[in-house]
């Protein structure tokens, strides 16, 4: 093996671990970025299925609506469709918000007022 051979090994070996630390920086720094994306994604996510979910609790009484104005023309089976699928939209959000934020009230405290 020839020196030159020797030195650009040992040049590549050192600029491999001396670029160990600025990768480590590097990757953390791009998982901080992709997390402000990701919260506005699910924020925006949240949003849309209440909105969803209100017009379809919307739809669903004016289907009822239209329901009892001719039953032959809108079946029941329609209403209660958008009744439930909207509920769920709707209630998927709030039931996240107070998984993510936490009970207001917790065991301890409410055995700690009794105390």
């Amino acid at each position: 093996m020839k020196q030159s051979d020797r030195v650009k090994i040992l040049q590549i070996i050192c600029l491999f671990f001396l670029s160990m630390p600025v990768w480590a920086a590097g990757i953390g720094g791009i998982a901080d970025n992709l997390l402000n994306p990701v919260g506005v994604l699910s924020g925006f996510i949240g949003s849309g299925s209440l909105l969803i979910g209100g017009a379809f609790l919307f739809a669903s009484i004016i289907k009822y609506v239209e329901h009892r104005r001719s039953p032959l023309m809108v079946p029941m089976s329609n209403v209660v469709f958008l009744f439930i699928a909207g509920l769920i939209l709707v209630l998927l959000p709030l039931a996240y918000m107070l998984t993510e934020n936490g009970l207001p009230f917790s065991l301890k405290q409410i055995t700690s007022w009794r105390l």
